[in-house]
């Protein structure tokens, strides 16, 4: 046969319309070549696919089954698989590679790749915006807030950028409100007052002027002591937490919780530029897409759990004391106003500048 084959030939067109022969045994061998040539490119293309994918870390301080972690384990899951194996993220859950400020440090450095926690203020004063008083007074306007465009967002993102981190999107954990040991008589008055004692967290310049504008008095107590200052009548009260995060702590000696929706707790997922600059642009947007994807998810889980949380309170025997949106806009109106000028510089002017600008309060 293969001598049959070394006497075989075949006509091959050239340029200019000509035909030459070509013996079949020389176009078996370049054929055999040519697919050892392709093979081997495909195996250096899978190599190099593989040598540039990307396994980042994400530090959380959730515990593990918490949504917050859930919603980590989500993010992997969706990259992964939207970027083909190109991404691929793994949680670190409970604070495993240090606590929220040490894992920015982290993020800064391109130590760790990525977060799920809150933003620590530092030494930029643009991140109070995340307390900062009645920035919003309902869910929808915090939503919209929270969202790339809106105010809260540019302003923390602003402030990460120049630390070397992406802000990615925001994780909520729920409205802010404050809880009491006593009755809290017209509490849907801004301008009742109230014979209590609220304690506010040191440094709380923002929540202080609030509560005094509200007819409290406060106090600074160290967190370790509040549990103990509210039992024995230190303090009636204490502000700057959700009512889930009351339920952990304080359920027991809480006879009234007021929804205020001062504030917005909330979580953000950031990511270290260094990291965010290894990935390709798809891949970069892919991110993106996940993780806002989250967080709009999150908001409907958020408003529930608030819900949740305030029913478990009333089941408790307590008080549970809620505003419409025309008394929540009030409150609104009334800090702004008074409150807002006089705690400005806990933001900064650029920083109050953005959010004024936001509300169209300009």
């Amino acid at each position: 046969m293969w001598a049959f084959n070394l006497l075989r030939v075949a006509k091959r067109e050239e340029p200019g319309g000509r035909f030459s022969v070509v013996p079949y045994f020389l176009l078996e061998i370049a054929m055999s070549f040519t697919r050892k040539v392709l093979a081997t490119a495909a195996l250096a293309t899978l190599l190099c696919s593989a040598a540039h994918a990307e396994t980042l870390r994400l530090s959380t301080l959730k515990h593990p089954g918490s949504p917050g972690e859930l919603a980590a384990q989500e993010l992997a899951k969706e990259v992964e698989a939207r970027t083909e194996g190109r991404v691929t993220i793994k949680v670190y859950p409970s604070d495993q590679l240090g606590d929220y400020t040490e894992v920015y440090e982290q993020l800064m450095q391109g130590v760790v790749d990525m977060a799920l926690q809150p933003v620590p203020a530092l030494d930029d004063k643009r991140v109070a915006i995340t307390w900062f008083p009645y920035a919003f007074s309902n869910y929808e306007s915090a939503e919209e807030m929270h969202k790339p465009g809106g105010a809260v967002f540019e302003i923390i993102n602003g402030a990460t950028r120049e630390m070397n981190v992406t802000v990615l999107g925001v994780y909520g954990e729920g409205m802010g409100g404050a809880g009491f040991t006593k009755d809290v008589n017209d509490a849907g008055n801004p301008d009742a007052k109230h014979d209590l004692k609220v304690r506010v967290w040191p440094g709380g310049a923002t929540h202080q002027a609030l509560l005094e504008r509200l007819g409290f008095a406060t106090g600074t107590l160290p967190w370790a002591e509040l549990y103990t200052g509210m039992q024995t009548g230190i303090v009636d009260g204490q502000v700057g937490g959700t009512a889930a995060m009351a339920l952990e702590s304080f359920k027991d000696i809480t006879k009234t919780w007021v929804q205020y929706n001062d504030h917005f707790e909330a979580n953000w997922f950031l990511i270290s530029d260094d990291s965010l600059a290894k990935l390709s642009e798809e891949d970069q947007n892919t991110l993106r897409e996940v993780v806002q994807e989250l967080s709009a998810k999150r908001w409907v889980e958020v408003k529930q759990a608030d819900e949740a949380a305030l029913e478990e309170f009333r089941k408790l025997g307590a008080n549970v004391i809620t505003f419409d949106d025309a008394t929540l806009e009030r409150f609104a109106d009334v800090v702004r106003k008074d409150v807002w000028p006089k705690i400005a510089g806990e933001l900064g002017d650029e920083g109050y500048a953005q959010l004024k600008a936001g509300l169209g309060l300009e």
